[in-house]
């Protein structure tokens, strides 16, 4: 139950009860309806009716009821609200989590969670403004109660509430602009939508590039326009999908479950006060990790080697090293330890080696990386880095990153 309160001014002296709910106070037809029914309009505490005439000084008050929420199955994991009062929330959501239940998806969801947090109110009702895909992460509003959610919806689409999002877009991406492109969806897909200038509603997306490499491009992004999966069809459609989207591009093991999307910055004008409300969010960490991985490809380190081509594995006498294998001199793993390396292309057992990263061999268990280094000028194809450094690798569930792409061991 929500309970608003105001008072009529000067200007509002004669003016009907019903005229100054439905103006001043946002009240919808439809609650305004409810109230009339459940008796909840009051003028200085008195109940009246709709076309009861003001004095200025009247103290007019609705007292809006939501229907009973229907039964969400409850999910203890805390939520991250960053914002909170009567009549909103601001979450940040984590990827991947879908936000609301479904007939297919009744539990695991966003809804799952705030229906444990609002266990004890049976009024609540979770009301996303901005809906979010299950694989993008940040911020989304919610309206706590009908009243606010409708006087949100008005804002969606007008510049009081302002949405921008962080992508990680593949290839390079240089500059600022708008991608004014149609979407509609497809006809053979269930969800897929694409770019159609003769049967799609117009959408319009304004971009900043704000670090540009060439395997990913750091991009902020701004929506005018709010259709179905607006910016992973748009970068994509300019050739730069979201990193790791199984749908417009393609799926990147560093990023299980979700794609390089990120709600980064909501602007509202608060649906009671009028009061702007706004809140940031920080490019999560996994996201980070992919254009650090492209500043690491193609940088010049220097090896020292403690297990020289020939030597035995120290858990594996059988075991051979067919590299040279040490550590990247001044370069720490987040451990604290030296960073682990590999060094191809050099047939003969060295003490130090000086050449480029070509390839960063990851773990899915998230045990530190091993760099490959390689002489200046070498190359190898992915296969071939496998082949090379595969007595040890074998015995893990790993993939090796290299320049453009991302290939299983």
């Amino acid at each position: 139950m929500r309970q608003l309160t105001a008072v009529a001014g000067p200007e509002d002296a004669g003016r009907r009860v019903k005229t100054y709910v439905r103006g001043r106070m946002g009240v919808s037809y439809h609650q305004f309806a409810a109230l009339k029914v459940r008796g909840g309009l009051r003028v200085n505490g008195a109940p009246v009716h709709a076309n009861h005439p003001l004095r200025p000084g009247d103290e007019v008050t609705v007292v809006l009821e939501d229907a009973p929420r229907e039964p969400v199955a409850f999910d203890e994991t805390p939520v991250s609200v960053l914002y909170e009062d009567e009549d909103i929330l601001i979450i940040d959501k984590p990827a991947p989590l879908a936000t609301q239940c479904s007939v297919k998806q009744t539990a695991m969801t966003l809804e799952n969670r705030l229906a444990y947090r609002y266990r004890g109110d049976p009024g609540f009702v979770f009301r996303p403004l901005n809906r979010l895909d299950k694989g993008t992460s940040g911020l989304l509003a919610a309206a706590k109660n009908a009243h606010a959610c409708q006087a949100l919806q008005r804002q969606l689409h007008a510049p009081d509430f302002v949405r921008e999002y962080l992508a990680v877009a593949e290839g390079r991406l240089d500059g600022e602009g708008a991608i004014d492109a149609p979407i509609a969806k497809e006809a053979a897909a269930t969800v897929r939508r694409i770019v159609d200038p003769e049967n799609g509603v117009r959408a319009v997306t304004r971009y900043r590039v704000l670090r540009a490499g060439d395997g990913h491009s750091l991009v902020r992004l701004r929506l005018e326009t709010g259709r179905t999966h607006q910016i992973r069809v748009h970068l994509s459609h300019i050739g730069h999908p979201v990193a790791g989207d199984f749908l417009y591009g393609r799926e990147d093991p560093r990023l299980p479950g979700r794609f390089a999307l990120h709600s980064a910055y909501i602007r509202l004008r608060h649906p009671v006060t009028g009061e702007v409300v706004e809140r940031e969010s920080p490019l999560p960490a996994a996201l980070a990790q992919l254009m650090a991985d492209d500043a690491v490809l193609g940088s010049r380190v220097t090896v020292t080697v403690d297990r020289p081509l020939g030597s035995c594995h120290p858990d594996y006498p059988d075991m051979v090293y067919p590299v040279n294998y040490g550590f990247v001199a001044g370069v720490m793993a987040p451990d604290g330890e030296a960073q682990d390396a590999y060094v191809l292309g050099v047939d003969a057992p060295v003490e130090t080696f000086a050449g480029r990263v070509a390839a960063i061999v990851r773990r899915r268990d998230d045990v530190e990386d091993k760099w490959v280094v390689c002489p200046e000028g070498a190359a190898f194809t992915a296969e071939e880095i496998m082949d090379r450094i595969r007595f040890q690798e074998q015995f893990f569930d790993a993939f090796i990153i290299v320049p453009g792409g991302v290939r299983s061991c």
